[in-house]
């Protein structure tokens, strides 16, 4: 039986010497491996249709428990993100991304599209490259199920204040008058506490200006053809990279090992 699918390509992996093991995202069956026969030679015919962040077409059939490539026709390879080691380190990051989260049979067309998007901006220099990274970790969380609450102050409810707090614990904001009281039931829910925890519930509850709570709120709620369709100050940008980063990294509760790769190249 032949099984026609498209996918993503999240990563390979050496497999024999002549064989390549492949994981795809799909719409249809979620994150999947596939066999890739004879693929760890130049020659190979499959080669340009199984590279890292590549959306192919694969023709599939079944032997021995495994699936293997029949056939396979390039969609698109987003070539450019090879051209520059920041950009390479920033898909990687959001494919591994995307290998953390995604599992088999999960039908998760929006989080596949996501990727795709993301892929594109990078390679199309749509937006920089850290807001696209901002963008990408914001959505996919409010996708998996871990959209922050940032509406109005989780303690009384208001939505309009002079600043805003944001708790990774919760994944909530709280206004600045709000903080204290939110301090306190964090230290009587855990009785005595060290210098070393005080630092550690300061570093997970930080400031957040108005301009990064409207432009999460868009993130989150946005149709999903307008991701980058919002505009804030330059200076506001950092503290929105941040908190995104930081939301995603505490909810998968593992750090993604291509997130430094990518931080150290950026700063070169």
């Amino acid at each position: 039986m032949l099984i026609g699918i498209k996918g993503l390509v999240l990563k390979t992996v050496e497999r024999t010497d002549s064989d390549r093991l492949i994981v795809l995202f799909t719409v249809e069956r979620g994150k999947i491996a596939v066999c890739a026969k004879g693929t760890r030679s130049a020659k190979s015919k499959f080669l340009p249709s199984i590279e890292p962040f590549s959306y192919s077409e694969f023709v599939l059939y079944e032997k021995d428990g495994f699936f293997w490539i029949k056939e396979a026709v390039l969609i698109e390879n987003f070539y450019s993100i090879r051209e520059d080691v920041t950009k390479l380190a920033l898909a990687s990051y959001i494919c591994e991304v995307l290998d953390i989260t995604v599992y088999e049979n999960m039908q998760e067309h929006e989080l596949l599209r996501l990727g795709l998007n993301s892929l594109y901006a990078i390679a199309s220099d749509l937006r920089s490259l850290d807001t696209v990274k901002a963008v990408f970790e914001m959505r996919a969380a409010m996708l998996l199920g871990f959209a922050p609450s940032i509406e109005q102050c989780s303690k009384c409810g208001k939505s309009q204040a002079s600043e805003f707090y944001f708790s990774l614990p919760d994944s909530d904001i709280v206004c600045s008058k709000c903080r204290e009281k939110a301090y306190k039931e964090y230290m009587n829910l855990r009785g005595s506490v060290n210098s070393d925890e005080e630092i550690r519930f300061a570093s997970q509850i930080f400031r957040t200006s108005e301009d990064v709570r409207l432009a999460i709120s868009y993130i989150i709620n946005c149709p999903a053809d307008k991701i980058y369709g919002f505009t804030m100050p330059d200076e506001e940008l950092v503290e929105l990279y941040k908190l995104c980063e930081e939301h995603l990294i505490y909810q998968l509760e593992k750090k993604p090992k291509t997130l430094d790769f990518y931080k150290d190249v950026s700063a070169l």
